[in-house]
């Protein structure tokens, strides 16, 4: 993910590099996996070492995803529902939900 790095041509005949956004699509796209098989495969209580690194690829991506909501380069709504898809957390129409992404299980009880 690091590598992908977009040049975008400036007037002056520059370039200027952005790097390309994490996404859960574009994860699953560069491990042939269709989202649902790679989701289905981070949640498999078999931990093999290609599920170990798919998970950390998703855990990565999540905290992407909250570091640019964060700065407000996404909003608010596409921010939640990314971590939501990636999370599994089911949408309830009105219900008051909370959603914690923990990269470190040792962190984990300052999420709560």
């Amino acid at each position: 993910c690091d590598a992908t790095r977009e040049r975008i041509p400036l007037k002056n005949g520059g370039f200027e590099e952005r790097q390309i956004p994490y996404t859960l699509f574009g994860l699953a796209r560069a491990a042939k996996m269709t989202t649902e098989e790679l989701l289905k495969q981070t949640r498999s209580p078999r931990r093999s070492a290609r599920s170990r690194l798919l998970t950390d690829a998703v855990q990565r991506v999540a905290a992407y995803t909250l570091e640019h909501a964060l700065l407000g380069e996404l909003t608010y709504q596409a921010a939640l529902e990314a971590l939501r898809m990636i999370t599994g957390a089911a949408k309830e129409d009105g219900a008051d939900t909370t959603l914690n992404v923990v990269l470190e299980e040792r962190l984990s009880r300052y999420a709560q």
